[in-house]
């Protein structure tokens, strides 16, 4: 079988794509493939036989920062051969592609526990990862917050605009792929503080807060991020990325290592200690 690529903008192809990731994954991409967000970065290599996507694997084309410098990676994602295909090598065949289509460009994936030996075939090797915590106790009004939905235009705005960046390790130009994790998974969480101009991606577990994102166009001091945040009861937060550039000094925890399996190819100058951002993760 000859191998097919997408780059987006083709139903019939989308339409396999959603499907093969429905039967796998056990949900579907269409609110992301709806709203014509696969755009030229997002890469999709699959067997097609009879109609039907058999095995897929995606890359997305990430402009990274590491330590400040800008670097170029493809993110592996979508991975997926549907059950009767396994064992015939489908997976490995378009990864192997990918990476000879693409040579000296370094690569990394998010890895299900089921597959952490099959990655290492082909030079990946696994790294810890870590999550940035700090204590701060939060008790605010939330009348303040303004609460948007993914598809209001001012979010869009503020994904698309000017932001400020870690020095640490940071993504660039993913909104594509942060649209889709606030469609399927932070719907409800995002608010806009007025006072610090802030758009803010976070939601509250008994005392801990997760702030996944914090987009904004200038420099913020957390104290006063703290101070707006619509939420009260907070003693923990955790943040899902490098949280440097607001001044915060975290602890730095390691995560269970059957958790966040991720894995790196090629050559990189990684931190020891980071956080990749969460809304940026395929």
């Amino acid at each position: 079988m000859d191998i097919s690529v997408s780059r987006g903008g083709e139903p019939a192809y989308e339409l396999m794509f959603d499907t093969l990731m429905t039967e796998v994954y056990g949900f579907s991409f269409s609110p992301w493939l709806e709203r014509k967000l696969w755009d030229e970065r997002y890469e999709s290599y699959s067997f097609i036989r009879d109609g039907k996507m058999l095995s897929n694997v995606c890359i997305y084309k990430t402009d990274l920062l590491i330590r400040g410098e800008r670097v170029r990676a493809h993110q592996i994602g979508a991975v997926a051969t549907l059950e009767g295909e396994r064992g015939k090598s489908l997976s490995r065949t378009l990864i192997e592609h990918i990476l000879g289509a693409y040579p000296g460009t370094p690569a990394f994936l998010y890895a299900g526990a089921d597959v952490l030996n099959f990655y290492p075939r082909f030079g990946f090797q696994r790294k810890y990862t870590y999550r940035p915590v700090l204590g701060a106790s939060i008790n605010n009004k939330t009348e303040n917050a303004v609460k948007y939905l993914p598809d209001d235009a001012f979010v869009q705005k503020m994904l698309y605009g000017g932001r400020v960046y870690s020095d640490l390790a940071d993504a660039m130009n993913m909104q594509s792929v942060q649209m889709f994790r606030l469609l399927m998974s932070y719907t409800d969480n995002i608010y806009f503080l007025p006072g610090c101009g802030a758009l803010v991606v976070a939601r509250q577990k008994d005392d801990k807060l997760f702030i996944a994102d914090v987009i904004t166009e200038k420099p913020l001091a957390f104290d006063i991020l703290c101070n707006e945040l619509p939420f009260n009861g907070v003693e923990l937060v955790e943040f899902g990325f490098c949280p440097d550039w607001l001044g915060a000094v975290p602890r730095w925890e390691r995560m269970d290592w059957d958790r966040e399996p991720v894995f790196f190819f090629g050559d990189w100058e990684l931190p020891e200690i980071f956080r990749f951002p969460v809304l940026s993760a395929t």
